[in-house]
């Protein structure tokens, strides 16, 4: 009984500490652009279209949700490895990819410096942490991480219909103008093939953990 109200207390730490980060990014960015004569409005559309920012949102609203109301309709679904494994792995996946490729060119200071450092390492850190410390006990194939690469790529369709429309892609790598669409799709299954292959990394991991507690979880 005590470990699971601790569990619940850890992850409702998580979804406050993502929803500081959150929060946090959206307030610097708005009060910069209006003083620079920008709408808040267009900030606002403008950072729910990063990767970094729906993903931490994502993270905050599971973790809270499972943390304050675990077994409503909602903190269940939460829960399930589907959903709570397809969080971590795009969690870590975010740190992963900041720190290879942008920490070295990505450098703010301040409160932002805060923001992003929990954004991109403490949250993905806490919530693999997590995952392995409070291992799931239900049944997890071999065949869900690629069920967890569907954020993703969902997240690339998102971004193509969201190109259309207001004419602004966040990632190169995803511009449909530049790229076409051919190339922008098969990079946007490139990032569920990268995601998914995380998740085989978390899901051994978290199979590891489980049966060294004598938990009984499936292949």
């Amino acid at each position: 009984m005590m470990k699971k109200e601790t569990k619940h207390w850890v992850l409702l730490l998580i979804g406050l500490m993502a929803w500081f980060g959150v929060i946090t990014d959206f307030t610097t960015a708005i009060n910069k652009d209006l003083g620079a004569g920008l709408l808040a409005g267009d900030t606002f559309i403008r950072l729910l279209g990063y990767y970094t920012i729906l993903t931490n949102i994502f993270v905050a609203i599971v973790a809270t949700t499972c943390g304050l109301f675990p077994t409503s309709r909602w903190g269940r679904f939460f829960s399930s490895p589907k959903v709570f494994g397809s969080v971590v792995s795009s969690i870590v996946f975010v740190g992963i990819v900041f720190h290879i490729m942008l920490s070295d060119i990505y450098n703010p200071d301040g409160i932002k410096a805060v923001a992003n450092y929990i954004n991109h390492y403490i949250t993905p850190m806490a919530m693999l942490l997590y995952w392995l410390v409070f291992p799931t006990k239900l049944r997890m194939p071999l065949s869900t991480p690629f069920v967890w690469g569907i954020y993703p790529l969902l997240y690339a369709i998102y971004i193509a219909i969201r190109g259309e429309l207001i004419g602004e892609y966040p990632y190169f790598f995803l511009d449909v103008t530049t790229l076409g669409y051919p190339q922008a799709l098969l990079n946007g299954l490139v990032l569920f093939l990268v995601v998914a292959a995380i998740g085989f990394v978390v899901r051994a991991g978290v199979h590891y953990t489980s049966t060294r507690q004598g938990l009984a979880v499936e292949n």
